[in-house]
């Protein structure tokens, strides 16, 4: 593979020429875009850039969802040696402008007008910025010339080749040069720009072509925010760069019917993603007829003891092996061809997956395989080796990368993956790299006897209660939300004599409860608060928090009749908890929950 990302995708795109590189709809319709038309559309976009400016080292941020729109700036920025700032579409204008401000964007590309409008007033504040770029057409147009459509800055590009094709001549990049800065979530405060390099990002892609085995015969369906650097080097260098073609779902809303449509070989995910989906179709087992019912229940207790004890290398018994071959093709295989019926592997990462839930997703015939990684890490550190998975585990580290566990069980980290350092911020910077070049990642954790991470806890998320004990809160989470009533769960207690929690319950599941027990209740807010609801959740936390200590179990507990989304800033774009704003959204019924006493 080539030392920078944009001779590595000229290099693949020559090879490929007009096989598909992605797929986006165009009226209800999948269309693809070859790498031959990529390669022009990328060279047209990249002199229309230079015509308006941008010259190696600028800044280039993009506010978009993922469209093939993304790559295009993407690629046509790198190839002129800019760097590229990405920007989650579901940040609020305050956020955004902190960003461009801090990183100082010089050119912006913005998706859609409900992006813009709000930052219009804004614009004329951010010292640098020379243009901004939109991927629609304004209407009216734009009294302001610094707004350019995307389909204006093409226009003006191939008119330039045409004349000075020089304009858009490669910038002679080299491995260790900066390609982005990509502001992290902020799960506790202002996010900060981790700064990565071409060989930071091309050492995880080359890492991950080796270890999933990707070609150009794979298709991989794209619907996490490019933004994050998962889904960026995962889902579009990974897959561009070893020819796979990608197809850009439509929303997220249309993820179900666009897998079916273009039936991929990939699937990249959070675990989020994996709980709503399972959620999705437990929903519809539990609404359906009760021979439905446990039909399903039978399935997913047999395939799970099956593939339990080939595991541990047991035997299988006759019986027990010709129950699962038929409840496989009577069950399973449907399920599977929800999927399209080709995915050949699903790779789940950004947060830890429940242990049931990932024994469950496999015992039902899809591959999945778990990874570890940080933005700081370009992201990949760890991640399952297909056909040795272990549950609970994060897999093995990349190739190249080093993983040890240092004091307080903290997780270290050193590599070509690992970042440049935080941008303008050399004393954040010196707090995470220590002068032996290893990455501190604030995640605590350890080691299986096949060398397989396991990740224990958080430091930053560890509660002390005031006897002094520590407490991870993220596995207790996890448990919760193992019951079909809970949808999510954040459990609180730091300085505080006991747990407690505030619980989001599956509400369609539970309205279904309410329904065939005649719980009657005026509204969902007082069927949360009825009696009988109550002692519901009571059993539910006790029965799953069973393994846990004595100091580790939920004494009280709030039934909260809104979930936490990245829209009322509660989850962070990558769908985390922001511990922070919950306490203090919360602050009152956390106290009540304590004052009770």
């Amino acid at each position: 593979m080539e030392p920078t990302v944009y001779q590595a995708f000229a290099t693949v795109a020559a090879r490929l020429g007009t096989r598909p590189a992605l797929l986006h709809k165009v009226n209800g319709r999948f269309r693809a875009i070859t790498f031959n038309q990529l390669h022009r559309l990328v060279d047209e976009t990249a002199a229309g850039l230079a015509r308006y400016g941008l010259k190696p080292g600028m800044r280039v941020a993009i506010y978009s969802y993922n469209r093939p729109e993304w790559v295009i700036a993407d690629l046509a920025a790198v190839k002129l040696g800019a760097v590229v700032v990405p920007v989650y579409h579901t940040l609020a204008p305050d956020a955004v402008t902190y960003i461009l401000r801090d990183a100082g964007v010089s050119h912006l590309f913005i998706e859609t007008p409900d992006l813009l409008n709000p930052l219009l007033p804004r614009l004329n504040s951010i010292p640098g910025l020379k243009l901004t770029v939109t991927f629609f057409e304004p209407t009216p147009p734009s009294a302001r010339p610094e707004i350019t459509p995307f389909s204006q800055l093409k226009q003006q590009g191939r008119e330039a080749l045409a004349s000075t094709p020089e304009l858009a001549r490669a910038h002679p990049a080299r491995p260790d040069d900066l390609l982005t800065i990509c502001y992290t979530s902020g799960t506790t405060g202002e996010p900060r720009g981790a700064m990565l390099s071409h060989r930071n990002i091309l050492s995880n892609v080359r890492a991950a072509i080796e270890r999933f085995n990707v070609s150009d015969r794979d298709l991989l369906v794209s619907f996490l925010p490019l933004c994050h650097m998962f889904e960026r080097t995962c889902g579009y260098y990974t897959m561009l760069l070893a020819g796979a073609t990608i197809a850009y779902a439509e929303s997220l809303q249309t993820i179900q019917e666009d897998v079916a449509a273009v039936r991929p070989t990939l699937l990249i995910v959070v675990p989020r993603v994996l709980e709503k989906v399972y959620a999705a179709v437990q929903e519809k087992i539990l609404t359906g007829p009760l021979w439905q019912q446990i039909l399903m229940r039978s399935t997913i207790k047999t395939l799970n003891r099956y593939y339990q004890l080939k595991s541990w290398n047991r035997r299988i018994p006759p019986g027990l092996a010709v129950k699962r071959k038929i409840l496989d093709l009577l069950v399973a295989r449907k399920l599977r061809q929800l999927g399209g019926g080709r995915i050949r592997l699903i790779v789940s990462g950004g947060a830890p997956l429940e242990r049931k839930l990932a024994r469950t997703i496999r015992s039902l015939g899809f591959n999945l395989v778990e990874g570890y990684g940080l933005t700081e890490t370009s992201p990949v550190v760890c991640a399952a080796v297909p056909g040795q998975e272990r549950v609970g585990t994060v897999g093995k580290p990349f190739p190249g990368v080093e993983v040890k566990i240092g004091p307080n069980d903290e997780i270290l980290v050193r590599g070509p993956n690992v970042m440049l350092g935080y941008y303008q911020q050399p004393q954040a910077t010196a707090e995470v790299i220590d002068a032996d070049g290893w990455f501190h990642t604030g995640d605590q954790g350890r080691f299986d006897s096949e060398g397989n991470l396991i990740i224990t806890g958080r430091i930053k998320e560890i509660i002390v209660n005031s006897y002094g004990k520590n407490i991870a809160p993220v596995p207790i989470e996890q448990a919760l939300c193992g019951s079909k009533f809970i949808e999510q769960a954040v459990v609180i207690g730091d300085r505080r004599p006991y747990l407690v929690a505030l619980i989001v319950p599956a509400r369609l599941t539970l309205e279904d409860y309410a329904r065939k027990n005649r719980v009657a209740a005026a509204s969902y807010e007082e069927l949360l608060n009825h009696p009988e609801i109550i002692a519901l959740f009571r059993a539910e936390i006790d029965r799953l928090l069973m393994p846990f200590a004595p100091y580790e179990q939920v004494r009280k507990f709030r039934l909260i009749p809104e979930p936490f989304t990245v829209e009322n800033g509660m989850l962070t774009p990558t769908l985390k908890i922001r511990r922070p704003e919950i306490n203090r959204a919360f602050t009152r019924v956390i106290e009540s929950l304590y004052q009770q006493d």
